[in-house]
């Protein structure tokens, strides 16, 4: 049987498009019911500033979005303004020090107290400033983004060990309309406009596996994508999931479409994934390594406890039952053993939307949490 899937937009590109039509232009681009909560965050946050405030900090609320948190910083800083940038518990834990230490440097206030991030925001100018986003890309995102409201024209990495590079370069393809120079990172060759959400895609990919009777053919997807995760078609043919821009899908729709198919596997291969710059695909791979049974180790895996949860432990606990886990600082070998007949998982999702996207590829799983999903894929459920 063929499935039709149609895909969420990638919510990185949005956002990262959304802002910069703010920032460059003062346009701030329409949102649609079906767009992910994420998005949502973004847009309301980006409202939020066109009423500045010198009497009472205006509060910026932008829940567990990291982007939104991390992107918002420097244009509060250099928005003429008082402002609290504020969310939940677990965003204010996540690292951010570096791009406050940053904005310090032009003379930014910003201070932190219980409630969040209190920001004096005022005309800001600097041409050249360093940043070490090692614990994450966005960090130097966020600079790229703000860089016309800081007047910045030379953005230096103080450590090129920076995980999720391809995000960077993505933000990069974004505002290559103004003239600023990151040594040693390039503009990608694929434009930015690529379409589809390979993130939201890995699923679909892992259910193929899964369940060979199938196939899937998602939409809109681009082979040619400038997203990170798009590395996930070669890891599957690996696994033994054909992958194509089928002719099937053209009928369908006039965008592009990718098509999936898994072929009997007499032996699964021991694969070893450098996640560096893809972070995002290891709860859902590290649930297929446990369901196939598979033997996947996963390298560079350290700044996944900075995500939404504390994914490196929370997956390690979560898929004990389930498979052989090995876990050291910065790699997760996953060795599966399949779900024994009359089992029903049961999963604490920590309320984070990739987990709960991995968990759900277990037959009959029992879940804590699904609203997390609106995050990034708020119509899996109804899709499945």
């Amino acid at each position: 049987m063929q499935y039709h899937i149609q895909l969420p937009d990638n919510k990185s590109l949005r956002i990262r498009k959304m802002l910069w039509s703010w920032v460059r232009r003062g346009v701030i681009p329409p949102i649609s019911d079906s767009d992910c909560r994420d998005v949502v965050v973004t847009h309301r946050a980006i409202v939020a500033m066109r009423t500045p405030s010198f009497a009472s900090p205006v509060v910026v609320d932008v829940e567990d979005c990291g982007a939104a948190y991390r992107f918002l910083m420097p244009m509060l800083a250099a928005t003429p303004g008082l402002w609290l940038l504020t969310g939940t518990t677990r965003l204010l834990e996540r690292p951010i020090m570096p791009l406050v230490a940053a904005l310090r440097e032009t003379g930014a206030e910003v201070e932190r107290d219980a409630d969040g991030w209190r920001i004096t925001g005022r005309h800001l100018a600097a041409r050249a400033l360093a940043i070490d986003a090692q614990s994450s890309s966005q960090l130097a995102s966020a600079l790229v983004l703000a860089a016309p409201l800081l007047g910045l024209r030379t953005l230096q990495l103080i450590s090129t060990d920076i995980p999720s590079l391809s995000y960077l370069r993505m933000t990069m393809s974004c505002t290559s309309d103004y003239p600023l120079r990151i040594p040693g990172v390039s503009l990608p060759d694929t434009p930015a406009g690529a379409p589809g959400d390979w993130s939201a895609a890995l699923f679909w990919f892992a259910y193929a596996r899964l369940h060979p009777e199938h196939t899937v053919v998602l939409s809109p997807l681009s082979l040619e994508s400038i997203q990170g995760d798009s590395v996930i078609a070669q890891w599957f043919k690996m696994l033994g999931v054909s992958v194509s821009c089928g002719e099937s899908a053209h009928h369908v729709s006039a965008v592009p479409c990718v098509e999936i198919s898994a072929k009997p596997l007499d032996d699964m291969p021991r694969m070893i994934l450098d996640v560096r710059d893809n972070l995002d695909t290891v709860p859902v791979m590290a649930a297929l390594a446990a369901l196939l049974p598979a033997d996947i180790t996963f390298q560079n895996v350290r700044n996944l406890q900075y995500k939404e949860s504390d994914r490196l432990h929370v997956l390690a606990e979560q898929l004990m039952p389930y498979a052989e886990i090995e876990l050291s600082e910065n790699e997760l070998h996953v060795k599966g053993k399949g779900v024994s007949k009359g089992v029903k998982p049961v999963f604490d999702t920590h309320h984070d939307h990739r987990l709960a996207m991995a968990f759900l590829l277990f037959p009959g799983a029992e879940l804590n949490d699904i609203g997390c999903l609106e995050k990034s894929y708020p119509g899996l459920l109804e899709q499945m």
